[in-house]
């Protein structure tokens, strides 16, 4: 069942925020299985929420995205179309998310015609890898302001160290986005004057090489990453005026916004301007009572050890932390948004073991 569910899902050329149909297909498909439904619009993107009521007064989520980012680069396989090859399923999507989240769907499926102990909800839009006001945080505000109440959720991200499956992203990392342009005189490169582009590389490697803390028990160590340097120059023996980089931050809860801005201040001269823009901040999202719970259910599923962490980037669970307990566990993040990207077949049976335990067993 599950392949078919792909099947359909990359079909539809979902780039971020359109959904070309494949809100529309989840919500039919969870229609015919007995779910109530609506798709929330706003602009661009489109947001699901369905719910199979059975009465309980506990609701279990599955919740995720399926927009995908653009199928740039020289692809062997259509992108939008699904092909198996070597026990592998290609197509874009097929890793970040619509494989996981078609094994979930199968597993819920399977869940409600045997015997179900709680209520189902499924949450899905199509803007998490841009992540607007429009998105998840706006459908979780659908879910408050209406009454209604979820007391776990698990996202089926592509979130994993490693295999499939065999890690449970418990929070992430805050972020901070970073823009610095340094201003000097523009000069000929042999007159010997001053050159400020040596001096901004130089603040450039401080600020990468010194380390900003050692990690904790919660999370892994703070980074500086460079992301962009453009002096705007094709002259080679003219030294420019401005250069601009570009820097992102990822931070754990031994700092916060205003802490790393203070921080980067700190380093600057008069020379140079600056200006942050804050994307995410650091959260954990489930209680240890939780993920000591996932583990136990899925190192008994597959019999193999499971790694609690917050590894990786940011994800819709940073506003459905807001409202309930929730993790992410799904495919391994290294194969997300690469050329022919591709979801192992085996791995599929894998994480639907593993989606429908926890559905038994919460």
């Amino acid at each position: 069942m599950y392949i078919d569910i792909l099947r359909n899902l990359i079909k539809c050329k979902s780039v971020t925020p359109n959904s070309d149909g494949a809100i529309e297909y989840c919500s039919e498909l969870l229609n015919n299985w007995g779910f109530s439904s609506k798709i929330y619009k706003h602009g661009l993107v489109s947001n699901l929420y369905a719910k199979y009521d059975i009465g309980s007064n506990k609701n279990i989520c599955i919740a995720g995205h399926i927009d995908v980012v653009p199928p740039i680069g020289n692809w062997k396989y259509n992108p939008w179309e699904l092909t198996e090859d070597n026990g592998k399923l290609y197509g874009r999507g097929t890793n970040d998310m619509k494989g996981p989240l078609s094994v979930a769907l199968a597993a819920i499926y399977d869940y409600i015609n045997n015997n179900p102990k709680s209520n189902i909800i499924v949450l899905l839009t199509s803007d998490e890898e841009i992540m607007t006001d429009n998105g998840m945080k706006s459908l979780v505000k659908e879910v408050v302001n209406n009454g209604k109440h979820i007391d776990y959720c698990i996202l089926c991200e592509s979130c994993s160290k490693g295999n499939s499956g065999e890690y449970i992203k418990i929070g992430c990392k805050g972020s901070l986005n970073v823009d610095l342009i340094s201003y000097g005189e523009q000069c000929h490169v042999a007159s010997g004057n001053n050159n400020h582009i040596n001096e901004f590389v130089s603040l450039l490697n401080d600020l990468v090489n010194t380390p900003l803390d050692n990690g904790n028990e919660r999370f892994e160590k703070s980074i500086i990453n460079i992301t962009s340097i453009d002096t705007g120059n094709d002259i080679r023996n003219i030294v420019p005026f401005s250069v601009h980089a570009k820097l992102n931050i990822r931070f754990n809860d031994n700092w916060n916004h205003d802490s790393l801005e203070q921080y980067i201040l700190s380093k600057l001269n008069n020379n140079i301007k600056y200006k942050f823009q804050r994307f995410g901040y650091q959260f954990i999202g489930a209680s240890i009572e939780y993920q000591n719970k996932l583990k136990y259910i899925i190192e008994q599923t597959i019999n193999k050890p499971v790694e609690i962490g917050t590894y990786g980037g940011n994800s819709d669970a940073l506003s459905l932390h807001e409202i309930t307990e929730v993790v992410e566990i799904g495919t391994p993040l290294a194969q997300a948004h690469t050329v022919d990207e591709y979801i192992i077949i085996s791995d599929m049976k894998k994480l639907y073991k593993i989606y429908k335990a926890i559905l038994e067993n919460l």
